[in-house]
């Protein structure tokens, strides 16, 4: 019997160390949001976009030999731009990516476009 009531203790005291432990571990992880998202609102100036210029119409019909079109690059760029605030880069290439598994495109679509 009286192994019996020492193992009990045993584990009380194992799932009492184990529940104390998740409960600081809660605590920490919050302090930590919230230490990191009080600085993250801090006030930037809007990045100037420079406009593309216009390219000329094609007399013929465009091939498509994997290079993006002005207006890709322009609005990738900008994407960046907004993305990393400050500082000056440049977008030296572009390439597409199309190696994903058909169910992975499929299930990406599906998450863009349930946004809308």
């Amino acid at each position: 019997m009286e192994k019996l009531l020492y193992s009990f203790g045993v584990a009380a005291l194992g799932m009492i160390t184990v529940f104390a432990g998740l409960v600081i571990l809660i605590a920490f992880i919050t302090l930590l949001t919230k230490f990191t998202t009080a600085g993250g609102k801090k006030k930037t100036e809007p990045v100037e976009v420079k406009p593309v210029a216009e390219a000329a119409a094609p007399a013929a019909a465009p091939v498509d030999d994997g290079t993006p079109s002005p207006e890709v690059v322009a609005a990738i760029s900008a994407a960046l731009a907004v993305m990393l605030g400050e500082g000056k880069f440049v977008v030296r290439h572009i390439k597409r990516i199309n190696n994903a598994p058909a169910w992975n495109r499929a299930g990406r679509e599906e998450q863009v476009y349930s946004r809308f």
